[in-house]
């Protein structure tokens, strides 16, 4: 029937697949029933209006629903019409004509089209895009959607010189960006700049190159930490302290987050790195023990691996190792002399730049003569059983400030 239009029409046999189709082509006019599988009409029109793809795509309701209710509900989501069965063929093809002409007439209104490009992630991926605006050397601001997601990238020449993603900027945003395969992207014609902590300072090709470094380590990242809802908790005495220093306001950001109230998943998303840059600085707080992650995580403890003088009065052999990895709960040492599982022994040791050494009774908790195949050097783990409690804290206190430095140290986004 719609022929005699003369347009072209594409059909859709469920609810999905009419979004699929919207989404893919942006029509000029969708008709939908209410009644349909998968999703219903009124859901249908929903996600049309909620996309900004194809918020502005005329709808007209053609069902045998004809109670006032639903058609109340069609117009209050968005619709131009509203057409009950049977309807006869004359008023139906009317009412289509009305809207398209309504539609052209929005059309031939509207101010002049500013979009010098558009297209679909899935299609044209962000680092092609980038390729085309440099060779062509192009000035103006891409837009990109992504589910619910928005960026801008504000290129000068063909050149990268600003970026925003949500709480990322600059370079952060970039590589968030090059993250999205899938959702619309369009170039306007803009001029200016951006502000300042948004500026992006290295050359395309290297942010590309970098780009996909992090996103081929991203599954191992990742895979490191496991449930993404789980909470995450920094050791409150390292987080505070590490929180009195100067830091970049990026991993100032995600230190105060790491607080026990939010997941994984929330926590990177609300970050202003991008996830490679705060899931390297959360694993490495993890491996060092100040971090819990997960709802059944064991109470952590800061542990450092250093260099010190160690006597085990039962043991002399024990002198010989160079480093052990130390908490406030025990130690562990590396060497190939090793105590059973569940033996005492007397440990006395000293650390740098404190005048006194530390004297304690522990037990053997694991040991091993060689190297194991998971990894685990050859040692053996000694639990403190008798160190008082300011013995404990001194060294907690040690443990932390070496910590502090050793990551300050490592910089804002180096693992």
């Amino acid at each position: 029937m719609l022929t005699e239009l003369q347009v072209e029409v594409s059909v859709a046999r469920d609810g999905r697949e009419a979004l699929m189709l919207a989404d893919k082509s942006c029509p000029d006019l969708v008709l939908l029933d209410c009644m349909m599988p998968e999703l219903d009409g009124f859901e249908v029109a929903a996600a049309l209006k909620a996309n900004p793809a194809t918020q502005d795509v005329p709808i007209i309701f053609l069902t045998a629903r004809g109670r006032v209710e639903d058609r109340v509900r069609g117009l209050e989501l968005g619709a131009d019409d509203y057409l009950i069965k049977p309807v006869r063929r004359e008023e139906m093809l009317a009412r289509v004509r009305n809207v398209l002409r309504r539609c052209e007439s929005r059309r031939a209104a509207a101010p002049p089209e500013s979009s010098l490009m558009r297209g679909r992630l899935d299609v044209m991926g962000l680092p092609n895009i980038v390729q085309v605006l440099e060779a062509e050397r192009r000035t103006g601001t891409l837009r990109l959607l992504h589910d619910r997601r928005r960026g801008e990238i504000l290129f000068l020449d063909g050149r990268i010189a600003f970026a925003m993603e949500g709480a990322r900027q600059g370079e952060a945003a970039v590589y968030r960006m090059l993250t999205w395969d899938t959702g619309a992207f369009e170039l306007e014609q803009t001029s200016g700049t951006g502000p300042a902590a948004a500026q992006v300072t290295l050359p395309n090709q290297s942010l590309l190159m970098e780009g996909t470094r992090r996103q081929d380590e991203l599954p191992r990242l990742r895979q490191a930490f496991g449930d993404p809802m789980g909470p995450v908790k920094m050791l409150p005495v390292f987080r505070e302290r590490l929180l009195r220093r100067t830091l970049p306001s990026g991993f100032r950001h995600l230190v105060s987050q790491c607080d026990g109230t939010h997941g994984l998943a929330e926590l990177l998303e609300a970050s202003t790195v991008d996830e490679w840059t705060a899931l390297t600085h959360l694993l490495r707080f993890l491996k060092l023990g100040i971090l819990e992650h997960g709802v059944a995580a064991k109470r952590a403890s800061p542990r450092l691996r250093i260099p010190i003088p160690i006597e085990f009065a039962s043991l002399k052999e024990f002198t010989a190792a160079r480093s052990l990895d130390i908490s406030a709960r025990g130690i562990f040492v590396r060497t190939g002399q090793v105590y059973p599982v569940g033996e005492e022994i007397l440990v006395r040791f000293r650390l740098p730049g404190m005048p006194n050494p530390f004297k304690a009774v522990g037990r053997v908790t694991w040991s091993s003569p060689t190297d194991t195949p998971q990894g685990l050097p050859a040692g053996m783990g000694v639990q403190f059983l008798d160190l008082e409690a300011q013995e404990q804290g001194a060294i907690d206190q040690y443990v932390v400030e070496l910590l502090l430095d050793r990551v300050l140290a490592e910089g804002d986004d180096k693992p």
